[in-house]
This record gives C-alpha cells, sequence and structure tokens, in this order.
C-alpha cells in the first residue's frame, strides 16, 4: 500500500502546471499612461477647484460658498484614486481606465454648471 501511494506523489511531481490564459489585449503600457494621465490632470482639477471656488464665494457669506467643493471631493475619492491605483497595481485596467474617463466627465459636467451659477449670479 505504501509503494502505490508514492508512486502517485511521483507522477504528481513530473507533472507540469496549466499554461497560464493569455493577458488580455487591454494590459499594455500605454492604456496604464492614459489611465495615469487622466487621474493626473483631475487631481489637478480637484486641488484647482478650492481656490478657484474660495475666490468667487461671498465674503459676508455664511459658508455655503465652499459648498460646490464637495462633488468634486466625491468624485476625487469614489472614482480618481481607484482608477490611479488600479493603474499604478497594473490590475484591471480597463476598470481603471474607464474609471478615470468617467471622473473626467463628470468633473467637466460639475465645472460648467459651475462657471454657469456664477456667470447668472454676476449679471
Amino acid at each position: 500500500m505504501d509503494l502505490h501511494l508514492s508512486g502517485f506523489v511521483e507522477s504528481e511531481k513530473m507533472s507540469t502546471p496549466p499554461p497560464l490564459p493569455p493577458g488580455s489585449d487591454r494590459d499594455v503600457l500605454s492604456i496604464r499612461i492614459a489611465t495615469l494621465a487622466l487621474a493626473a490632470c483631475n487631481g489637478a482639477i480637484w486641488v484647482y477647484i478650492f481656490p478657484f471656488v474660495y475666490a468667487h464665494a461671498n465674503r459676508k457669506g455664511d459658508g455655503f460658498d465652499m459648498l460646490p467643493v464637495m462633488p468634486f471631493t466625491i468624485i476625487f475619492f469614489a472614482l480618481t484614486l481607484p482608477s490611479a491605483a488600479r493603474a499604478i497595481g497594473g490590475r484591471g485596467l480597463g476598470v481603471a481606465l474607464g474609471l478615470g474617463l468617467g471622473a473626467t466627465a463628470l468633473n467637466a459636467i460639475i465645472f460648467l454648471a459651475l462657471l454657469s451659477s456664477y456667470a447668472a449670479a454676476s449679471r
């Protein structure tokens, strides 16, 4: 009986593992660079929005003039940081690129709405 088990163990040592599946077409360096560039641009927008909103805030206001910063902060932490983390790790680059593009689109939409409200208020 011991002889039979030792033959089984030796045959397991001789077998090779199955080959790894081929990588996705999205796992290329250019996608990683594009995702990191989008994350850097979204981070720059997030940093820029604080002095921009503060410059347009009412000096005698109640503090709610800084409220437009909140959507940009949510976009940064919910979409941009996970996108950058995935791009740095190199896993799920398609999802990372989608998150980065979504963050860029939302930042653009909200920033244009913010500009529109500032233009309407200055009339």
